[in-house]
């Protein structure tokens, strides 16, 4: 806004001389000089002034020699300078004149022979506030709708880096600085992208080359989290070389051509009192520089820099949130005085990249839930390996396929021989882990990417192996007997031996669509059935009948 006794330069746009000096009379009747008027008479040379020098209003007379009109001149000077004032000076005292020149643009028509100095001095006055307003609302809608289109981006996705990487991009171009960056804080143990995060630099825009990687940057930036926490406000540094900083903090900062800094923190929702004493247990670690950091929080923690005459929000009513980061802009052309609305503004959008940050780790932890309970509901929680309703899931699948491409499907069902004698006498937790042994022995046995391994029942698992003859599946049910055989697990009570054996029932059939998978299973269970009243210990194949050939081990 204007002060009282500050200076305007005034371009005065008229071709008639007596007019033009009267302007000049009453403008610099004054004590002081508070008027310093530019006169031309046309309007082609007043826009050439306005390219040249900046002006604080204009005075258009809608006469002049080469005016294309009351409206067409007003709007070819607001399309040059849109924001110096326009009041139009006119021989009319015409109501509709007036109307149509406020239309389009001017912010005031004053009647030639019919005002004084102190109404001059008034229009010209109120002309520049209005304009001033004006353009502080017109700028706020644009900086309001801009946030909105990042707010958008931001809710758009679910990748954080993908997030923040935009975030810092859209911010060094709104703001016009130089470098912005988002720092997350150190020791938070969480994974960020499937990468442990401590103290580091997660996203950048305008950034040097090894930036990231210089260790004075990063114990900086670490102190600077801690001041944030300390303070619970925004660090804004207008002047880094005038600020409450040490020398060495200063030379760090000219080094890396830093003149202002505005920092705001990105919380999350936790225990802010254990966020804190981690932070300060923790914090020299990140940037591995204890002398620069001790140089930092010696000073940082004196006073809170903030840019001078904008106060800052304060969130000490938020102290039961944690730290994740910060959102940082640096300026490296010069001192900036940080505008408040530039710390609104960097706030808010603070405040929405952390909402983003916990919605992607909700929905990276809602994942892992639904992979653990798809797990739950596929895995045998025994032994690790795929259970009976995932076995009748991929068996009926493998049958489908199958049945139309008319290829083989063979099917093994194992069984441990005596295995209630074995748990009788080794109780359940040795039953348990022969069960879990088993189970390993039978998956690592097929090798081939569709074979498909699953605990079928109490003691009984089943191996599906599509595209398989009845020979493979012999071979592979041999395979995986003497891997049993070769684990030498103790059997004590066994009547066939000292130590834990199987036996195999083997079913081969090219499936049928007319037919359903239960006619292999029942199958391989009578030829199990088979191994098992043979003496066990033996692998038996059923017949097209559904009969039983043993093949002693």
């Amino acid at each position: 806004m204007l002060t009282r006794n500050q200076s305007l330069k005034i371009l005065l746009v008229e071709d008639d001389l007596a007019d033009a000096t009267l302007i000049e009379d009453l403008l610099g009747s004054f004590s002081e000089a508070l008027f310093r008027l530019q006169t031309v008479t046309s309007l082609e040379r007043g826009l050439t002034f306005l390219e040249a020098e900046k002006f604080d209003a204009v005075l258009l007379d809608l006469s002049v020699s080469d005016s294309l009109g009351g409206s067409e001149a007003i709007a070819i000077l607001k399309a040059r300078s849109p924001t110096v004032p326009v009041l139009v000076l006119t021989d009319s005292n015409d109501e509709n004149t007036a109307l149509s020149v406020l239309r389009a643009g001017a912010q005031d028509c004053l009647v030639k022979g019919r005002f004084q100095r102190t109404l001059l001095v008034r229009a010209i006055h109120y002309a520049i506030e209005r304009q001033q307003v004006e353009e502080q609302l017109r700028q706020q809608a644009i900086r309001q709708r801009l946030l909105g289109q990042m707010i958008e981006h931001i809710r758009s996705s679910i990748d954080t880096a993908s997030i923040l990487q935009n975030t810092v991009a859209e911010v060094r171009q709104f703001l016009k600085t130089d470098r912005v960056l988002i720092y997350r804080c150190q020791d938070w143990a969480e994974q960020f992208d499937r990468e442990e995060q401590k103290g580091a630099i997660v996203a950048g825009d305008g950034l040097p080359d090894g930036y990231i990687e210089n260790q004075n940057i990063s114990a900086a930036l670490a102190v600077s989290c801690l001041f944030l926490v300390e303070s619970q406000s925004v660090q804004a540094i207008a002047d880094v070389s005038t600020a409450a900083l040490s020398g060495s903090c200063k030379e760090l900062l000219a080094d890396c051509e830093i003149a202002a800094v505005l920092s705001v923190p990105i919380w999350q929702s936790g225990d802010w009192g254990t966020a804190n004493k981690r932070l300060k247990s923790s914090v020299w670690d990140a940037g591995k520089n204890q002398d620069t950091a001790e140089d930092y929080i010696s000073l940082l923690t004196v006073g809170k820099p903030q840019a001078q005459g904008k106060s800052v929000p304060d969130f000490r009513s938020e102290n039961r949130n944690s730290l994740w980061g910060m959102l940082t802009a640096y300026n490296c052309s010069g001192v900036r005085e940080w505008q408040q609305w530039e710390i609104d503004f960097l706030q808010h959008l603070a405040n929405q990249v952390a909402i983003a940050i916990e919605q992607s780790q909700l929905y990276r932890q809602l994942a892992i839930a639904n992979q653990k309970l798809q797990e739950l509901a596929t895995t045998d929680g025994l032994t690790g390996i795929a259970n009976r309703r995932q076995f009748d899931r991929v068996l009926m699948l493998e049958w489908r396929r199958f049945a139309r491409e008319e290829l083989p499907l063979s099917l093994i069902m194992l069984d441990i021989d005596f295995f209630k004698l074995y748990n009788e006498f080794y109780g359940h937790v040795g039953g348990d882990d022969c069960l879990r042994q088993v189970a390993r022995a039978i998956a690592s046995s097929t090798k081939r990417a569709g074979d498909f391994a699953a605990r079928y029942g109490g003691e009984e698992f089943a191996v599906v192996l599509p595209n398989t003859t009845a020979e493979g599946a012999n071979l592979v049910a041999r395979k995986i007997c003497d891997d049993i055989a070769s684990l030498k697990l103790p059997h004590a009570r066994s009547p066939i031996g000292f130590y834990v054996t199987l036996s195999c029932g083997i079913a081969t059939v090219i499936p049928s669509p007319q037919e359903s998978p239960d006619s292999l299973i029942r199958s391989a269970d009578s030829a199990l059935f088979q191994a098992k009243t043979e003496g066990r210990n033996r692998i038996c194949h059923a017949s097209s009948k559904s009969e039983s050939s043993p093949i002693l081990m």
